[in-house]
C-alpha cells in the first residue's frame, strides 16, 4: 500500500522544478510590478494620460496575483492530494477566477482605447478620469462579483487514485466540490467564462487588426507639426492618432500619419492658418519624404562645412543642430516610427490571449488528473498555469519598448541610492 502523504510527495517531487519557477515568477512580479508603480504613480512624467492609467491598473492586478495567488499555487503543489484548509482553497480559486477576469476587461479597455485613437481620432475619446473609473469598476467590482460563485463551489473533494502498486489510495483535492459538478448553475457559469474570455479576446483580435490596417494605410506619410496644449485634455487629437485631418476655412483633407512623441503627454496638431499653407507639401507618395530626408542632408552637410571652417568653437553647434533636425524626424524609427504605446499594448494582448486558450483548453483534461502519472501530471501543469507569464512580462516590455520608462526608472534608481548613502 501506498499511503497518501507517500502518494502526495511523490507527486510534489515532480512538481518541484515547476514549484520554484513559480517562486521565481512570483518574485519578479512583485519586485517589477513595485517598481512600475513607482515610476508610474508617483512621477509627474505620465500625469493626464491614459497610458499611465492602465499600465497601473494592470501592474495592480499582477501585483496581487504573484503575491497572493503564485504562493497559493506554490503551496497546492506541496499538498495536491492532500489539501486540508478550507479557506486557502476558497481564497485561491476566488484569485483564479478574478485575476483572468479583471485582466480581460482591463485589456478589453485599452484595445477600444487604443482603436478610438487610431481609427477614430476625430469622433470623442475616453478621458483618463473615464479610463480611471472603468478600470475601478470593471477590474475591482464587477471581476470579484464574477468571481465569488467560483469561490463558493470550490471545496475539498475525497476521490481515489490508482497508486504505485496499482492498489487505490484516498486523497483529498481542492476542486469543485462534487454536489455542483454537475449542477446547472456550475455548467452556465463555466460557459459564461469561457464566453467571456474568448469575446475578449476576439474583439482584442478584431480592433488591433483595424488598427493595423490604419497605421500600414498612412505608413511613411510627412508628419504634420504638433504642439502641446495643456487646456485641451480632453480633446480628440493625440500622439498616436491617425486619418484625415480636416482645416475648418477650406475643409481640405490632408491625410497624416502623426510623428509619435517619446513624450507621454498629450500633444495636438496646430491647425492655424500658417500651418495649412503646408499642407500641399504632404502627399501619399515616397518621394515627398525622400525629398525631405534629402534637404535634411543637405542642411546637415552645409552647417558641417559652416562648422569646419569656423573652428572648434561651432562643432557643439553642429552637433545640436544636427540632434535637433533627427528629432524632428522621431526617434527610432524616424517617419516610419510604429506607435510605441500601440505596439506595448498589441504584445500584452498577444500574450494573454495565447497563454488563456491553452489554459482553456487542458481545462477540459482536469477530470482526468486522477489517472495521470506523476511525470504527465507535471507535465500539464507546466501548460496549464502558464498564464502566470502575464503577471511578470509587463515590466519587461515597457523596459524594452519605453524611453520615457527607462528615463524614469533612472531617476528612481538615482534617488534610491542617494538615500541608502545617507
Amino acid at each position: 500500500m501506498e499511503s497518501q502523504e507517500e502518494m502526495n510527495t511523490r507527486y510534489a517531487d515532480k512538481l518541484l522544478p515547476l514549484t520554484v519557477l513559480f517562486g521565481f515568477f512570483s518574485f519578479v512580479g512583485v519586485v517589477g510590478n513595485i517598481i512600475v508603480l513607482l515610476v508610474f504613480g508617483p512621477g509627474s512624467a505620465y500625469r493626464r494620460n491614459n497610458f499611465r492609467v492602465f499600465v497601473v491598473c494592470l501592474a495592480i492586478i499582477d501585483l496581487l496575483t504573484s503575491a497572493f495567488l503564485i504562493p497559493a499555487e506554490m503551496f497546492k503543489h506541496r499538498n495536491y492530494f492532500s489539501f486540508g484548509d478550507l479557506a486557502i482553497c476558497k481564497v485561491k480559486c476566488l484569485f483564479n477566477v478574478w485575476a483572468g477576469c479583471a485582466a480581460a476587461l482591463t485589456l478589453l479597455i485599452i484595445s477600444i482605447d487604443r482603436y478610438k485613437k487610431v481609427c477614430k481620432p476625430f469622433r470623442t475619446q475616453i478621458s483618463p478620469g473615464c479610463a480611471l473609473k472603468l478600470c475601478v469598476f470593471l477590474a475591482f467590482f464587477l471581476s470579484v462579483i464574477l468571481s465569488v460563485p467560483g469561490a463558493v463551489m470550490c471545496g475539498i473533494n475525497e476521490t481515489n487514485m490508482t497508486n504505485i502498486h496499482g492498489n487505490l489510495t484516498t486523497v483529498f483535492m481542492c476542486e469543485t466540490e462534487e454536489k455542483f459538478k454537475n449542477h446547472i448553475f456550475r455548467k452556465i457559469y463555466k460557459f459564461a467564462f469561457i464566453l467571456l474570455l474568448l469575446g475578449v479576446s476576439g474583439a482584442c483580435v478584431v480592433m488591433y487588426i483595424l488598427i493595423g490596417r490604419q497605421i500600414a494605410k498612412h505608413w511613411g506619410s510627412v508628419p504634420v507639426n504638433f504642439r502641446k496644449d495643456s487646456d485641451r485634455l480632453n480633446s480628440d487629437f493625440s500622439s498616436e492618432t491617425f486619418g484625415k485631418i480636416q482645416s475648418s476655412n477650406n475643409k481640405k483633407s490632408v491625410e497624416t500619419l502623426s510623428s509619435v512623441a517619446d513624450d507621454p503627454d498629450q500633444i495636438y496638431p496646430s491647425l492655424n492658418p500658417m500651418e495649412e499653407s503646408r499642407s500641399s507639401v504632404v502627399k501619399a507618395n515616397g518621394n515627398v519624404e525622400m525629398n525631405q530626408q534629402s534637404s535634411q542632408k543637405r542642411l546637415i552637410k552645409q552647417q558641417s562645412t559652416t562648422s569646419t571652417s569656423s573652428g572648434g568653437n561651432r562643432k557643439g553647434d553642429t552637433a545640436q543642430a544636427r540632434r535637433k533636425t533627427m528629432t524632428r524626424q522621431g526617434s527610432g524609427f524616424g517617419l516610419r516610427r510604429f506607435p510605441y504605446k500601440t505596439l506595448i499594448w498589441f504584445i500584452l494582448t498577444i500574450v494573454f490571449i495565447v497563454t488563456y486558450i491553452v489554459y482553456l483548453a487542458l481545462a477540459t483534461q482536469v477530470p482526468k488528473i486522477p489517472t495521470m502519472t506523476a511525470s504527465s501530471f507535471a507535465l500539464f501543469q507546466s501548460f496549464y498555469r502558464i498564464y502566470f507569464i502575464n503577471n511578470i512580462i509587463n515590466p519587461i516590455v515597457y523596459v524594452v519598448l519605453d524611453k520615457n520608462f527607462r528615463t524614469a526608472l533612472g531617476k528612481v534608481k538615482d534617488k534610491m541610492t542617494s538615500c541608502f548613502h545617507r
